[in-house]
């Protein structure tokens, strides 16, 4: 893996999913990165992503994170109701994501999870 931080969009992976969405702006994108919950094993790009997603969710609720692209969360406050109609999805998704996923793991295992849960709890309580 490339770049990776704590927030969301300091990872490549969400980064490169933040970047793709930017081009289409359209919920469907959002709705295959929150589709996490039945992985067998959640790797880190789909963990990643469905941080990035979440974020976007987020946003259509009011409550953008101020490191999303303002492009990107002003489309989605104009959404309210596909934002609400999604929040479940994005809470689920985290949780999957914040309990078992690769990326989990990878913090847990460089001794530093602490400030990454801290972060995607940080998502959680704007959804």
């Amino acid at each position: 893996m490339g770049a990776w931080g704590h927030e969301f969009d300091e990872n490549d992976d969400a980064a490169d999913w933040l970047a793709d969405f930017a081009e289409t702006l359209e919920w469907d994108g959002v709705d295959e990165a929150l589709a996490v919950t039945d992985a067998d094993y959640l790797e880190t790009s789909g963990a990643a992503n469905a941080l990035a997603a979440a974020e976007v969710v987020a946003a259509g609720l009011g409550k953008a994170s101020p490191r999303l692209e303002p492009e990107i969360a002003e489309w989605a406050s104009d959404q309210a109701s596909e934002a609400r109609a999604r929040r479940q999805d994005a809470v689920l998704a985290l949780g999957r994501v914040r309990e078992d996923s690769e990326l989990q793991e990878l913090w847990e295992d460089a001794d530093e999870d602490s400030r990454w849960l801290a972060a995607v709890n940080e998502t959680m309580a704007r959804l």
